[in-house]
């Protein structure tokens, strides 16, 4: 049974647009992630294509074998491209979408 660690959070920048940019962006992460969680802060997001999205799904739940990925405060764009990029993976019971959050 694998042991449950410590969540691993990474902050999404404002602009992603390419694979090369969801592998430097997991680049400090552990290359094996069975039993954690990846929490992505998508606080600052504006905009992402469907390959940064893709490639974030493969390289977190697939080829790291993540526990789940969540997304926090995820545009609505960002998280349904992470719905359909977890699905077409097989997937999808590991993705989390976190509601954006209401402050003030």
């Amino acid at each position: 049974m694998p042991t449950l660690n410590a969540p691993k959070l990474v902050n999404a920048p404002k602009l992603v647009s390419s694979r090369d940019q969801a592998r430097e962006l997991t680049a400090e992460l552990p290359a094996d992630l069975e039993g954690t969680a990846v929490v992505v802060n998508c606080s600052a997001l504006r905009a992402s294509t469907p390959s940064f999205v893709d490639e974030l799904v493969k390289v977190c739940l697939v080829e790291r074998r993540a526990k789940s990925l969540v997304l926090v405060n995820a545009p609505g764009r960002t998280a349904e491209l992470a719905r359909r990029a977890s699905r077409n993976r097989n997937v999808a019971d590991r993705l989390e979408i976190d509601p954006p959050l209401e402050i003030g």
